[in-house]
């Protein structure tokens, strides 16, 4: 479904001029003024003879009392936007047609109920911001568009071939060189126009003709251009008095993620992460970068978030600069499960996460995540917000390693460079069978994390399969297979 609002004679509406006024509209840069075209007219100065194209001096002839006006395009431009504001609060996907009319697409929309009551919900909203307005509603955004120019003050079209039949092609045609060639053909109306054969208007009319005919009968379904306006997700404050203590600071935040978060009302989203920059007194400054387990809006939840994470903050200087950016997200709609064990709260379990880390020291909270390398329980501790890494799928196959955790150290005697005694504990075992040996390194280029294995595979005469390693000349255990 799709809703259009239509303010008609726009010109005159950004110069509040009255419907009773006999007023007409035309450009201020003008030799000749008495030649001027005019490009609008009131309804009390049409009921006289007065339209839009005539020049002032026929104007004037037939209405004496005829109030001239100077077109304002910075006023045209101030109605609009307002027009486009309250647009926003009915739906993210709407198109800024042409001044003084807007199409909203309401197909992703929960709007629910008579498509009129719908329509007259609209038309009030709009009359609060303009004293006049038409709304059309219909299956198609163009269709809409006439709907709206037929409306008194709301018109819903289900069916346009009948509805649209008596409306006036000036409705649609804004080429005067075209209106003027099919008013000399007899055509002055839609009904007319798509009486006309299909092929006659493509041959005679060409590519406009036929866009003209495909509007007339109510439009082809098409994308809008929808309006997504520029949006400042930054707040900056520059403190005439220096913050020392986290009372005030936190007042202050809270009035910029107040103002943020309208932000994000407005344009549909939520915040997925927080960046504060702090400058203090002494030039130096401190970031902090906040993760948001559960995207929201919520001025209250940011706060308690961004208050955690500060807590532990400690500064030689009190702040002079304070500066808090958002990064916008989607909010994520989707159905929770019946057997869902999900976390109730995520924030709030971000929330005691950043506690805890603040105790303990950035880093030393999270989830062990293994490194793509070869060496031993080689892992990282990541936060429980990062998403893992992805890591190749891998087939199990042959016999399992039970790891000795910690591996047990151990003593070999050698036999023609070969392990041929295993002494484990207080057990001495010989080995029947061998394997290796097979060398593994890494991160050499790091003189403290460098690390090089000899490894070694070793039966004894009960069958037990051991994983012999040897680093730094130290031998030990690491664990047996099966």
């Amino acid at each position: 479904m799709f809703a259009a609002w239509w303010l008609p004679r726009f010109i005159l509406q950004a110069l509040r001029v009255h419907r009773q006024d006999r007023a007409a509209v035309l450009e201020p840069q003008s030799d000749r003024p008495e030649d001027a075209r005019l490009l609008g007219a009131s309804a009390a100065a049409e009921r006289e003879g007065v339209h839009i194209g005539m020049t002032v001096s026929q104007a004037q002839a037939r209405c004496t009392r005829l109030h001239l006006l100077y077109r304002d395009e910075k006023a045209e431009q101030s109605l609009h936007a307002r027009l486009l504001h309250a647009a926003e609060s009915w739906t993210p996907d709407f198109e800024s047609t042409q001044p003084g009319l807007c199409v909203l697409d309401l197909t992703h929309s929960r709007m629910h109920g008579d498509w009129s009551d719908l329509g007259l919900q609209m038309h009030g909203a709009i009359t609060a911001i303009t004293r006049e307005a038409r709304v059309g509603l219909a299956d198609k955004a163009d269709l809409a568009v006439l709907a709206a120019h037929i409306a008194d003050p709301v018109r819903v079209i289900h069916d346009g071939k009948d509805a649209l039949q008596e409306l006036p092609l000036t409705v649609l045609c804004q080429n005067p060189g075209l209106l003027r060639l099919l008013h000399l053909w007899g055509v002055r109306t839609l009904g007319q126009f798509i009486a006309l054969p299909k092929a006659d208007i493509a041959r005679r009319l060409g590519a406009e003709g036929i866009a003209l005919h495909d509007l007339a009968r109510g439009g082809k379904d098409r994308l809008l251009r929808l309006v997504r306006p520029p949006q400042v997700w930054h707040e900056e404050v520059e403190l005439e008095a220096p913050v020392e203590c986290l009372e005030p600071l936190m007042h202050l935040l809270h009035g910029m993620l107040r103002r943020l978060c309208d932000r994000l009302a407005q344009a549909w989203r939520v915040a997925g992460s927080l960046r504060l920059q702090l400058r203090f007194d002494d030039r130096t400054t401190h970031q902090r970068h906040l993760r948001i387990a559960e995207p929201t809006r919520e001025a209250a939840v940011l706060l308690r978030l961004m208050e955690t994470s500060l807590e532990s903050l400690k500064a030689a200087a009190p702040i002079v600069f304070i500066a808090l950016k958002i990064t916008p997200v989607r909010a994520a709609a989707s159905q929770g499960s019946l057997f869902d064990q999900g976390l109730r709260d995520p924030n709030r379990f971000a929330e005691t996460l950043s506690a805890i880390e603040a105790l303990l020291g950035k880093g030393r909270v999270g989830r062990a995540e293994l490194l793509p390398s070869r060496r031993t329980d080689a892992f990282r501790v990541s936060h429980f917000l990062e998403a893992p890494a992805p890591s190749a799928a891998r087939t199990a196959s042959g016999l399992p390693l039970q790891r000795f955790r910690p591996p047990q150290p151990a003593h070999i005697v050698w036999h023609d460079l070969r392990p041929a005694l295993l002494h484990l504990g207080r057990e001495t075992k010989p080995l029947i069978a061998t394997s290796g040996p097979w060398y593994l390194s890494g991160e050499w280029w790091d003189a403290q994390q460098s690390w090089q294995h000899e490894i070694w595979d070793a039966a004894t005469e009960d069958g037990t399969l051991y994983r012999l390693v040897r680093d730094q000349n130290v031998w030990r255990v690491e664990g047996r297979w099966g």
